[in-house]
C-alpha cells in the first residue's frame, strides 16, 4: 500500500526546544511514546500533533518539526505502535486505529498540561490544536478530521496523504486544512490527494510541487521544495491558530501552484 522511509535520521541542527518524552498508551498493546517539543519560555502555545508515515521514524522530520517550533508551536510526535519503522510486527492497516491513538495522546498531553508542577503544565493552549502528518500519517490526519473526528482540532495539515480506506466523511465544526503533494508521488498520487481535498467542506489550500516525490519533500532539508513546505505550513499555522492576517496574505501569494479557498 505504501513505501517505507527508511532508517533514522538525525536533524542537522538542534532546535532550541524543550522535549518532553511521554511513555503513553492506549491500552497494553498500544503504546504511544511521545516526544512534546516545546519552544523557550514559559508561555502558552498552540499544538501540532504530527503523525508519522508508514515505517517512518519521528527523528525523520526533526527538520519540519524544529521549523514549527522556532515559530512558536508546541509539538507533539508520537511513535505509533505498528506502523513505525522499529516495529516488530508491522500491519500498515492498523492506520484504522490511529486516529483514535490522536485523541488518546492528545487527551494525555492536555491532562499533563492542566496538571501543576508537570513539565507540561501552563505550556499548551487547549483551544488552539492541529492535527498534520506524512503519507499515512496524512491519511491518518484526515480520519481525525473525519470519521474519527476529534472536535478539538482547528485545523489539518496533509503531507502526501490521501482519504484511502480512512474515507472523506468530514464532519463537526470547520478545520481548515492544507493538503501539499508532489506531481512526481509514486507511492500516494497526486490525484488520490486532490480526491481528498476536493472532498473537504471547509477552508482549505492545495499546494502543488511541480517536482515533488513523496517523502524528500518533507523530510530532507536539502530538497528544493522542503523550505516551502516548512515556510507553507508555518504560515497556515499561523493564520489558522493565531488569526495571523500576514500570514494568509504570504499564502495568497504563492503563486499558479497554490489554489485555495481560505475565506
Amino acid at each position: 500500500m505504501l513505501a517505507g522511509c527508511g532508517s533514522p535520521t538525525t536533524a542537522q541542527e538542534t532546535p532550541p526546544s524543550t522535549v518532553v518524552r511521554l511513555d503513553l498508551a492506549r491500552g497494553p498493546d498500544r503504546p504511544l511514546p511521545t516526544e512534546v517539543h516545546l519552544p523557550p519560555g514559559r508561555d502558552r502555545h498552540p499544538l501540532v500533533l504530527f503523525v508519522h508515515g508508514y515505517t517512518c521514524h519521528v527523528s525523520e522530520y526533526a527538520d519540519l518539526i524544529a521549523h514549527w517550533v522556532v515559530a512558536g508551536f508546541a509539538v507533539a510526535a508520537p511513535t505509533f505502535p505498528y506502523t513505525n519503522g522499529a516495529a516488530a510486527k508491522l500491519d500498515v492497516m492498523d492506520l484504522l486505529n490511529q486516529p483514535q491513538d490522536v485523541t488518546a495522546v492528545l487527551d494525555a498531553v492536555l491532562a499533563r498540561a492542566a496538571k501543576d508542577g508537570d513539565p507540561l503544565y501552563g505550556r499548551i493552549d487547549p483551544d488552539r490544536i492541529a492535527a498534520g502528518g506524512h503519507s499515512l500519517g496524512g491519511m491518518t490526519t484526515v480520519g481525525a478530521l473525519g470519521k474519527w473526528r476529534d472536535p478539538r482540532l482547528k485545523a489539518g495539515i496533509v503531507l502526501a496523504g490521501s482519504a484511502r480506506e480512512v474515507g472523506a466523511e468530514f464532519r463537526g465544526d470547520p478545520a481548515a486544512m492544507l493538503f501539499i503533494h508532489g506531481m512526481g508521488d509514486q507511492v500516494v498520487t497526486i490525484d488520490q490527494g486532490r480526491a481528498a481535498y476536493d472532498a473537504v467542506p471547509w477552508p482549505k489550500a492545495f499546494l502543488t510541487l511541480p517536482g515533488g516525490t513523496h517523502r524528500n519533500p518533507f523530510m530532507s532539508p536539502a530538497d528544493p521544495d522542503f523550505t516551502l513546505v516548512a515556510t507553507s505550513t508555518t504560515d497556515f499555522l499561523r493564520w489558522r491558530l493565531n488569526g495571523d492576517a500576514e500570514a494568509r496574505n504570504r499564502l495568497a501569494g504563492l503563486g499558479s501552484n497554490f489554489a485555495d479557498r481560505l475565506s
